[in-house]
């Protein structure tokens, strides 16, 4: 069973792709689950993020040329023994106007990317798409191929709004337009809270788990961290406690996942009383699993 979840936004800002990036290589390096991660956001920030880690600089094929040549597998990378991606380019912001022009019918150019990505989804457990923070027909096509989309909201009333935008009115056009046809499901809302002192932001917190339910809110509150924003610019590593704390982080971020997937697969929604109990990082303390967690191809 492969899943493929896109971490999207409507609104842009800080998050998504470091978020994006480190479910990859959590998945990857913990847990060694075989991922592909599939950068479809115009700015290919993850892209770089992952060459840094990586030590990679030459990639063999962008998603726009992928997408283009309808051949995914000409672009896939091996980063690790587990983890494999595709870069993403700054191209791909015209690729709606490509598809447009050479593919006939909505239905075919919305359900491009999906026949392309089911020749090749069989050989991950979990793909992780980064997508743009828009409506359009590229997001369009990462959405109809998705089976859960993890909304990145930052702390902020224009990302609030964004996170109503996208699962109210956007993906229910898509529903409205192709229910027999797909699967997607939002299995939550992840919290980015950039200033934890601040007032405003606090009471968006509020405002997000009254709108939304506190059971469609992620535990964690992904908060303002220099160890992230480095990852960011220098790549991830796996070197001291704090490295060890994100890693035990998104460890828990995972297995909330599969928990919310569960309910999904088994009951059809998430419970209105469903809690996650942390497993590696309770606070800012590791837990004995957290203690053991060690990333291959990092430490």
């Amino acid at each position: 069973m492969t899943y493929v979840i896109a971490l999207s936004n409507q609104k842009g800002g800080v998050g998504k792709t470091t978020n994006n990036v480190m479910f990859a290589i959590t998945l990857a390096t913990v847990f060694h689950k075989k991922v592909l991660h599939i950068d479809m956001d115009l700015q290919a920030n993850s892209t770089f993020m992952l060459g840094m880690t990586f030590n990679k600089s030459n990639w063999p094929a962008s998603i726009t040329r992928c997408l283009n040549d309808k051949d995914l597998s000409k672009g896939i990378t091996h980063l690790t023994e587990n983890l494999d991606a595709i870069a993403g380019d700054s191209d791909f912001r015209n690729w709606g106007t490509w598809v447009a022009d050479h593919i006939k019918g909505v239905h075919e150019r919305t359900f491009y990317f999906k026949k392309l990505l089911d020749k090749i989804k069989d050989n991950y457990d979990f793909i992780f798409i980064d997508t743009p923070p828009a409506t359009d027909i590229k997001v369009d096509n990462i959405m109809v191929a998705t089976d859960y989309v993890i909304v990145v909201q930052e702390t902020k009333r224009f990302a609030f709004e964004g996170s109503k935008e996208l699962t109210n009115t956007y993906l229910q056009t898509l529903y409205d337009d192709f229910s027999d046809e797909i699967n997607v499901q939002v299995a939550g809302i992840l919290l980015v809270m950039l200033d934890k002192t601040h007032t405003v932001e606090q009471l968006i917190v509020d405002k997000t788990v009254k709108y939304f339910g506190k059971q469609n809110i992620f535990n964690a509150i992904i908060k303002s961290h220099l160890r992230l924003e480095n990852y960011g610019e220098y790549g991830v590593q796996f070197e001291d406690y704090h490295d060890r704390a994100m890693f035990a982080l998104f460890s828990d971020l995972y297995a909330e996942l599969m928990e919310r997937i569960d309910q999904f697969e088994s009951k059809g929604d998430i419970a209105d009383d469903y809690v996650y109990t942390p497993k590696y990082l309770n606070g800012k303390k590791l837990t004995p699993l957290g203690k053991e967690i060690s990333a291959d191809g990092l430490d």
